[in-house]
């Protein structure tokens, strides 16, 4: 039996039983978490640090409406602790909101815990998970991350300070556990699918390093740091065992020539100003000590992506299932606010960013597409792939993926020329841009904020910007604010647009000369001619117009990564 044929009968059969397993297991531990808020649930304790006494209460509803007639009164007389009784009730606590009373002698507040009573256990949150358990807030709140600290506007009027929590059902999921149950059916898969494969294939220590790195592409960017540095370090060792670097690779020079010029026009003012960048040069360095199976890593990067889609459809089937007994809401309402509900069908992954996850898939779908022109991959493998991915992009809603995707359909089912397919995408790109840019107040109000104080910025110089790492600091300056005709700053540390941003940081001189010499670079190495690459880079070019994909370490990484192998020639038997 061929490695193939192995792979579509564990894919095509296995994870579809895998999905409906997690689903039912999930299934089976949120129904135990309802019975739990059904019927051992009690109230609630805070515990608080103030300088001030105030009145607080705490108003929820069984529904998604405040009506004011489900109030508690705080049963704690000291300073330092609230504690709130519920009555017994049929139904789930929905929503509740702490309210701080309306004194404006009130200081700052920190909530330092938060113990969900039941009869016969107490979950306890800390203060990291409360403050993540935050839903809204009042306009007479301001929420200091970093401290974790409650701050009073005492300026509004009226003054009236709150702040709408979670769902009771969602602060009471446990997440280590809910993400067991979530991955254990697809954990059992894994383990028989090795054990079965484990004579018929041998594996390399370099493919095992690679392997490790794609799995931690949804994982914690430390992750994703540490298997490059391992990959550094084989890297290092095949040259001094070999005697020979591969000064030849294109991509070596490609690294440092953007690496230089991002700190020649970014002027940064310290060496923590870039530490993102440095990925470009570890990057460079392994490509030049390592030749990468370029199929090989396409597989596992396809089947690794083929597995978290997957895990994503089982995790939103069962968030969708219970969303009317947790929320109170139709599943309608989940896609009409899809922000607010979809962090909760990802939020099991350590990196768990829709649009850079979706992205990464969508180029995974690249590679399957190749691995069957190349009879590689069955068919069928192939139309699952596109299945899960999609299901995956319309269940997190990322709009730019779902155009993106579009896009790259169109282009695996055309045989278009290489000059003819760039010209058809450059037409396409320029036509979506643009309309982008000009109706961005109509869709997406967050950035049409942050592309106005930013152009405000630009505007004053345009040049040569205001060096690496400044967004944070521009997008929150009073000045530019008013210029652009707001009231307050967003809590956005870039302009979530990464030509925008390249304006705002290297100038109009520096954003040309990049684009110039990213252009030479893949004439020189006619990346032009690889329809793959092709694809990639515009598909980056897409991404780049709503979110400022460099400036963030993990997608860096990635990005680093692909580019390593994309184009690299395949040896016989590799």
């Amino acid at each position: 039996m061929t490695m193939c044929s192995i792979q579509k009968t564990y894919f095509l059969f296995f994870i579809p039983l895998c999905i409906l397993a997690s689903v039912l297991f999930t299934s089976i531990y949120s129904y135990t978490v309802k019975q739990d808020l059904l019927h051992d649930f009690k109230g609630m304790k805070f515990i608080v640090d103030s300088d001030s006494d105030f009145e607080a209460s705490l108003i929820y509803t069984y529904s998604q409406k405040f009506d004011g007639s489900s109030k508690l009164k705080n049963l704690k007389s000291t300073s330092d602790t609230l504690i709130f009784m519920f009555p017994d009730s049929d139904e789930i606590v929905k929503k509740f909101r702490l309210d701080f009373g309306n004194d404006p002698k009130i200081t700052q507040v920190k909530i330092k815990q938060l113990q969900l009573l039941f009869s016969d256990k107490t979950i306890v949150l800390d203060e990291e998970d409360i403050f993540n358990g935050f839903y809204k807030n009042s306009s007479s709140i301001d929420l200091n991350k970093k401290q974790q600290i409650i701050s009073f506007k005492k300026e509004i009027n009226p003054f009236d300070p709150y702040i709408i929590f979670l769902p009771l059902a969602e602060l009471s999921l446990q997440g280590p556990t809910y993400t067991m149950v979530l991955l254990s059916p697809f954990i059992i898969f894994l383990l028989v699918f090795l054990i079965n494969i484990r004579k018929q294939y041998k594996v390399t220590t370099l493919e095992v390093l690679i392997l490790l790195f794609i799995i931690c592409i949804p994982l914690k960017i430390a992750w994703t740091t540490f298997c490059t540095i391992l990959l550094c370090a084989y890297g290092l060792f095949s040259a001094i065992n070999n005697k020979k670097l591969l000064f030849r690779n294109p991509f070596f020079y490609g690294f440092i020539g953007v690496f230089c010029l991002l700190v020649f026009f970014g002027r940064p003012s310290s060496f923590s100003i870039i530490d993102k960048q440095l990925s470009l040069l570890l990057f460079a360095f392994i490509s030049t000590t390592i030749f990468f199976p370029k199929y090989k890593v396409y597989r596992y990067y396809v089947f690794t992506f083929f597995i978290l889609n997957a895990i994503m459809l089982a995790s939103s089937i069962c968030f969708l299932f219970w969303f009317n007994d947790f929320y109170g809401l139709e599943i309608a309402d989940y896609f009409i606010n899809i922000k607010d509900y979809s962090d909760n069908i990802r939020g099991w992954l350590y990196y768990d960013h829709a649009a850079f996850l979706s992205f990464f898939g969508l180029v995974g779908l690249l590679f399957a597409h190749k691995l069957y022109e190349r009879k590689e991959m069955d068919l069928k493998l192939v139309y699952s792939y596109h299945i899960l991915l999609f299901l995956f992009i319309v269940l997190v809603g990322t709009r730019i993926c779902l155009g993106l995707y579009v896009v790259f359909l169109v282009n695996l089912l055309t045989n278009w020329s290489n000059k003819k397919r760039i010209l058809i995408n450059t037409l396409l790109y320029v036509i979506f841009g643009s309309l982008l840019i000009f109706n961005i107040q109509k869709i997406d109000l967050n950035r049409y904020h942050l592309w106005n104080v930013s152009w405000e910025a630009i505007k004053d110089n345009p040049l040569f910007g205001y060096g690496l790492g400044k967004s944070n600091a521009i997008l929150h300056n009073r000045y530019f604010i008013d210029k652009a005709n707001f009231l307050s700053p967003l809590d956005l540390n870039h302009s979530h647009n990464q030509y925008i941003t390249f304006l705002l940081e290297i100038g109009f001189v520096g954003l040309t000369v990049v684009i110039a010499g990213i252009a030479y670079f893949v004439y020189i190495t006619k990346l032009y001619k690889n329809t793959v690459a092709v694809l990639f880079m515009f598909g980056l070019g897409y991404m780049f117009l709503t979110e400022s994909i460099l400036q963030t370490s993990k997608p860096l990484y990635v990005i680093c990564f692909l580019f390593t192998f994309l184009t690299s020639k395949n040896k016989t038997g590799i």
